[in-house]
């Protein structure tokens, strides 16, 4: 048959090392500069900060955690307060005895197991790492002897992402359901109803814009694709990619795991204090919570910050950063942000002894591009809606707050 002939070929051309017949088309895209999707990829973010897009996240993990001691495992796992009932979304990192992360996902406190009465807790985490994820959540739950059971679930549901302005109006007009803050906040979960499918709203942004996740069983994804892109035709909706999202969640300071977030970074090092801090005054014991303390206690040596670079070049990561002359990291991550009109990296600055806000501040900075030295501007926050205006869908606010330092205000 045709696929095994097809087989055939790839393998005579190729072997297991040899010239894989789609490198000619991969070839046309190499380069070191901008790449020839640039404007392309600018649409797309321009879009979803101006209008509407929609995101297909469906390769997700997700998972669902139950059991007597779902709520006690769901405590120890997670760095963040998961506590706080049925209908609430918390983002997360799970964390090594060290303090550093193993993971960054949502955990949704969902409607307990019907035949049990128990808790249930919905968990959704990036796809490249979800196998991953669900490994240290099993040796965990295995560890700490918790009696829970956690379920792998991501081929049973796809996920679409609806993100912008128009994101609310959107849902408003399909779901006949109230989406305002009042009724649907921020963080938050729902079941609605979509073109006769039941689908988990969701409240949350990985690009810094009011939007919703829906998490829709896989046998209907295809009709409410359909239906909220014909919903969102007037309000000027697109399809988007993940180099838009790359773009969106960089000039928002979104945390990436494995980039900005690993296993040997720590959320205090990666100035992620506000996730951990409310925990950290509560007695609720956590996996990594002694580090963290010790490590608020002795201060930090490194620390993730923003560098913004006007470049005639693209940063790609592991760019030398320069204080004062002086090597002090690299580049951990890095995209063009179009909101904000330069490269935007963020990486680790490293100092033998305790780092401080105003070392940080105090230096000159260069990031070294192919053999190149450029100015770079740093900051301790993200260059785009710092105070999350957008996500809160105070867009009248945030264009008066930032219309002379944003482009699209």
């Amino acid at each position: 048959n045709k696929y095994i002939k097809l087989k055939a070929v790839v393998s005579t051309q190729s072997g297991h090392y040899g010239r894989d017949p789609y490198r000619d088309y991969l070839e046309e895209d190499y380069t070191f500069g901008y790449p020839k999707q640039f404007h392309t990829i600018g649409a797309e973010s321009d879009a979803c900060r101006e209008k509407a897009a929609l995101f297909n996240m469906s390769y997700f993990g997700k998972f669902y955690l139950s059991g007597p001691d779902a709520q006690a495992a769901v405590n120890y796992l997670c760095c963040s307060n998961v506590q706080k009932g049925p209908g609430s979304t918390a983002y997360t990192n799970m964390l090594n005895k060290n303090g550093g992360s193993e993971t960054d996902l949502t955990v949704s406190h969902i409607e307990q197991c019907p035949e049990t009465g128990n808790d249930r807790f919905y968990i959704a985490a990036g796809g490249s790492s979800s196998h991953r994820d669900m490994c240290h959540i099993l040796n965990v739950i295995h560890d700490m002897k918790f009696d829970c059971t956690l379920v792998d679930h991501s081929a049973d549901y796809g996920m679409l992402s609806l993100q912008g302005p128009e994101s609310r109006s959107i849902l408003e007009k399909i779901c006949g359901a109230d989406f305002s803050n009042a009724s649907f906040p921020f963080s938050t979960h729902q079941l609605v109803d979509i073109a006769g499918h039941q689908v988990r709203a969701m409240r949350l942004t990985f690009v810094g814009e009011l939007g919703w996740e829906l998490h829709i069983p896989s046998s209907s994804l295809v009709d409410v694709y359909q239906t909220v892109m014909a919903a969102g035709k007037e309000h000027g909706i697109v399809d988007a990619g993940y180099r838009a999202i790359d773009a969106l969640s960089s000039e928002k300071g979104y945390k990436h795991w494995h980039e900005d977030v690993r296993p040997d970074t720590t959320p205090l090092e990666a100035g992620m204090a506000w996730l951990v801090n409310p925990k950290l005054k509560t007695d609720v014991d956590f996996l990594g919570r002694s580090a963290l303390e010790e490590q608020k206690k002795g201060g930090i040596k490194k620390r993730l910050v923003c560098f913004t670079v006007k470049s005639p070049v693209p940063l790609v990561t592991l760019e030398a950063i320069y204080r004062n002359e002086a090597v002090v990291g690299y580049i951990r991550r890095s995209a063009y942000g179009y909101s904000v009109g330069a490269n935007v990296g963020w990486g680790y600055v490293e100092h033998p002894e305790k780092i401080t806000l105003d070392w940080v501040r105090s230096g000159t900075y260069q990031v070294e591009c192919m053999g190149e030295k450029y100015d770079a501007e740093v900051s301790l926050q993200a260059p785009f809606d710092p105070q999350n205006l957008r996500i809160k869908g105070e867009y009248e606010e945030y264009s008066k707050k930032y219309a002379q330092s944003h482009r699209l205000s």
